[in-house]
């Protein structure tokens, strides 16, 4: 009896608007610093950092459009490391870059095509190294921007990947990329 007795007397003021110093209600006054683990369809939401929150739809509408082109430019940036790649195996003038077929055979299971050896010190092995960095991060910040469970944000993240792919996709080598971080 002493639970029930609790429970008629828990603050249920999460489930109001709360008014604020002037006296206007606050919709995001009960969204506080949690994050909800299910996903959800408000418009309050704290995103990445405690300075980026949204409290209407357009403030929303705005971080869910700038995540939908940091989406684009996560699968532009897979490509141009793709494509810096490719360039570097179809150029032979540098001498810091050892080419060689010997690895897969003159027709092995690699189709013929070189394999690219750079050395630690190549510039674009250095190139490679600082594009791998910024993939990294940008790969594990859009994921915890996919764990704010918003649907909206979730929504604008995955169609941003995939226009990002669409854009971008067709021009790849390969099919599955042994660099993504979070797939």
């Amino acid at each position: 009896m002493a639970h029930m007795d609790h429970m008629e007397h828990m603050d249920h003021s999460a489930h109001h608007h709360v008014p604020d110093d002037a006296g206007h209600d606050d919709p995001c006054a009960h969204a506080g610093h949690g994050h909800a683990m299910v996903f959800h369809s408000g418009v309050c939401q704290e995103i990445l950092f405690s300075g980026w929150m949204t409290t209407n739809a357009l403030e929303l509408f705005g971080s869910a459009l700038a995540i939908f082109f940091a989406g684009v430019l996560y699968e532009g940036l897979k490509y141009f490391r793709e494509a810096l790649h490719a360039r570097a195996s179809a150029s032979t003038g540098d001498s810091r870059v050892n080419i060689t077929k010997s690895e897969c055979g003159a027709n092995g299971p690699c189709g013929g095509t070189a394999v690219v050896k750079y050395t630690m010190l190549s510039s674009g092995h250095v190139i490679q190294t600082l594009l791998h960095f910024l993939q990294s991060t940008a790969s594990y910040t859009l994921m915890l921007v996919f764990m704010t469970y918003n649907v909206w944000l979730c929504l604008a993240l995955v169609l941003g990947l995939a226009v990002g792919y669409f854009f971008f996709g067709w021009r790849k080598n390969t099919v599955v990329d042994v660099n993504e971080h979070c797939q």
